[in-house]
């Protein structure tokens, strides 16, 4: 490498090489002469990932942009961590290898919004949670979804578009500062292999003095998520083992919520560039003209 990264990208991937490629070329095409570093963690990958990722780091912008870390079965919160430990950018995102970057003032943006808010530790690029106190005990997976107890928000309309909004819990993709995980660690991976681990590193940012926030990145067109899975295709495995992760969770952090809950949500005022706020109110205009279509054909039925 030849720079020294501002932003470490951390891409945990694993039997998916057609789509990491599509991946990897949107981080080329719209990021090349940004101060970011791209590290994918190929995780025992079985089809053509691999030799993907020798070609590439062979190329121009791969030499000087791509870095690859190769691990055995080790799921995604784990290979994340592995990613974070190796990263060297001040900034690092937990991304994945389904999204892929649509404009070339997202990483500026992100850039310019944590040199301006240093109380800012952790940044959502999709939804953010807020947590809720409720007495009733949690006994299925259901419960822990409870929109009493856990509310998915980007915050008030129609401000939404233009601000970042305080929450308490973050889903991926995210942007975490290194001096916050310097400070009260990576993922902990008592919650392998999957969910609420993100949610927990976040309370631990809080509880250490800095604020955690959320926009909806994905909704201005900033980038792209491929992943379309919902939640009645998930298995009742999988909805044991994040049962078992959310009451992991709720044991450590109850006391929390129900102290902070109802304080009031900070914001802050979007950093981008021109071209940034272009993009924002076109694409504001489009939802606002799809609302009124979705509006009139109620009033028609």
């Amino acid at each position: 490498m030849t720079f020294t990264p501002v932003l470490s990208v951390v891409i945990p991937t694993f039997n998916n090489v057609d789509v990491l490629a599509r991946c990897l070329r949107s981080w080329e095409t719209c990021a090349a002469g940004q101060p970011v570093e791209i590290i994918v963690v190929e995780d025992g990958c079985r089809d053509g990932t691999a030799d993907l990722l020798t070609r590439l780091s062979t190329s121009p912008w791969g030499r000087t942009h791509l870095r690859c870390l190769h691990t055995a079965d080790l799921h995604e919160l784990r290979c994340t961590n592995a990613g974070m430990r190796a990263a060297r950018g001040e900034l690092m995102m937990a991304w994945q290898d389904d999204m892929f970057v649509c404009t070339s003032w997202f990483v500026t943006e992100l850039m310019a919004t944590f040199a301006a808010y240093q109380d800012l530790g952790l940044l959502c690029l999709s939804r953010g949670l807020d947590c809720h106190p409720v007495a009733a005990s949690i006994e299925r997976w259901e419960d822990l979804i409870d929109e009493r107890r856990l509310a998915s928000t980007i915050g008030p309309r129609p401000l939404n578009w233009f601000r970042l909004q305080e929450v308490d819990g973050v889903i991926r993709p995210w942007v975490v500062r290194r001096r916050c995980t310097d400070a009260v660690g990576l993922l902990d991976e008592a919650f392998v292999p999957t969910e609420w681990d993100e949610t927990d590193l976040s309370f631990r940012i809080r509880e250490a003095g800095w604020r955690v926030a959320t926009h909806g990145y994905e909704r201005v067109g900033a980038y792209r998520h491929l992943g379309s899975t919902t939640i009645g295709a998930l298995s009742d495995a999988y909805k044991q083992r994040v049962l078992r992760n959310g009451r992991l969770f709720h044991s450590r952090w109850d006391g929390t919520i129900r102290t902070t809950a109802r304080r009031p949500r900070r914001t802050w005022w979007r950093r981008t560039t021109p071209a940034g706020w272009i993009w924002t109110v076109m694409q504001a205009a489009r939802a606002l003209a799809a609302d009124r279509r979705r509006a009139a054909r109620r009033r028609a039925a």
